[in-house]
C-alpha cells in the first residue's frame, strides 16, 4: 500500500508543496527495493519489489499522478482458489500550498486499488479510499513533515483508520542525508486488519552515477502472533535503487 508513495506520505507533503512554486511539470520515477514495506508492514512477503509512477504538478499548487507495485498475492479466492492481487496501484490527486520559504501545508486524496483481489465467499473489499492533510517545513539544515491519514472504510473493512505520520531528513554531508520516520496506526475493526500498532525507521541516503540510493532500518511493534503468525511485521534492512526523471 503506497510511498511510504508518496508515498510516507510526510514524504510526499515536502516534495510536492516545493514543486507547487514552480512551473507545470511532469515526473516519473522507478525503484526496486529488496522488501515493500507499507507502514512498517511487508506487502512482498518480505521479497522484492519493482514499482514505479507518473505525476504532473501545476502551477497553481494542484497536482495528480498514479504509482505501482507489485505485492505478494492480496485476497485470494477461497472459493475458486485463484491467486488474488498480484500488484497495487494508486491513483491520487491533492494541493499543495507554499505559506512561505519554509512552510507549506498540502492535501492529497489517494485510492488504493488492488486488481485480482477476489471478494468471493468471505473476502472482503481491500480497495480502499485515504485523505491526508499535512504540514512541512525545510530550511538549509534539515527538512519535517507531518500528517494524518483518514480512511472511512479501511483495508479489508476494517472501518474508520487513521495514520498519524512524521518523519525528518537531516544532510550530514552534500552527497548523504539521514532520515527518520514515526507512525501510528489505528483501526476500528482490529479483527479485520492488525492491532493498532507504531512503526518507526531510520534511513540513509545518497545520489550517485545518476541513481538514487538509500537503505533502511525498518521496525513496529506488532509481533508475530499479531502478524497471523507471518513474519512480515518485524525488524529488517531494505535497500532500494531509484530514478527519477
Amino acid at each position: 500500500m503506497k510511498k511510504q508513495l508518496l508515498i510516507g506520505c510526510a514524504a510526499a507533503v515536502v516534495t510536492v508543496s516545493s514543486a507547487s512554486a514552480m512551473a507545470a511539470e511532469a515526473s516519473a520515477n522507478i525503484a526496486f527495493t529488496t522488501d515493500y514495506r507499507y507502514r512498517g508492514v511487508s506487502q512482498t512477503d518480505r521479497d522484492f519489489a519493482i514499482q514505479g509512477g507518473f505525476d504532473y504538478a501545476l502551477e497553481s499548487g494542484l497536482y495528480m499522478g498514479t504509482w505501482a507495485s507489485n505485492v505478494d498475492n492480496f485476497n485470494p479466492s477461497p472459493v475458486t482458489g485463484d491467486n488474488g492481487a498480484q500488484a497495487e496501484i494508486d491513483f491520487y490527486v491533492g494541493y499543495g500550498l507554499a505559506l512561505s520559504d519554509h512552510w507549506a501545508l498540502d492535501f492529497n486524496v489517494l485510492y488504493y486499488y488492488y486488481p485480482g483481489a477476489s471478494t468471493a465467499g468471505d473476502n472482503n473489499e481491500i480497495d480502499f479510499w485515504e485523505y491526508t492533510p499535512g504540514i512541512a517545513y525545510s530550511d538549509d539544515n534539515m527538512s519535517a513533515a507531518f500528517s494524518v491519514s483518514y480512511s472511512d472504510d479501511f483495508y479489508n473493512e476494517s472501518g474508520d483508520a487513521f495514520y498519524y505520520n512524521t518523519s525528518f531528513e537531516f544532510p550530514l554531508e552534500e552527497w548523504l542525508t539521514l532520515g527518520a520516520h514515526a507512525g501510528y496506526q489505528t483501526v476500528d475493526e482490529n479483527d479485520l486488519y492488525f492491532e493498532d500498532y507504531a512503526d518507526w525507521s531510520i534511513s540513509l541516503a545518497t545520489t550517485q552515477f545518476g541513481l538514487d540510493w538509500s537503505v533502511a532500518y525498518i521496525d513496529t511493534d506488532l509481533d508475530d502472533t499479531a502478524c497471523a503468525g507471518a513474519n512480515i511485521c518485524g525488524a529488517t534492512a531494505v535497500g532500494t535503487i531509484s530514478k527519477s526523471f
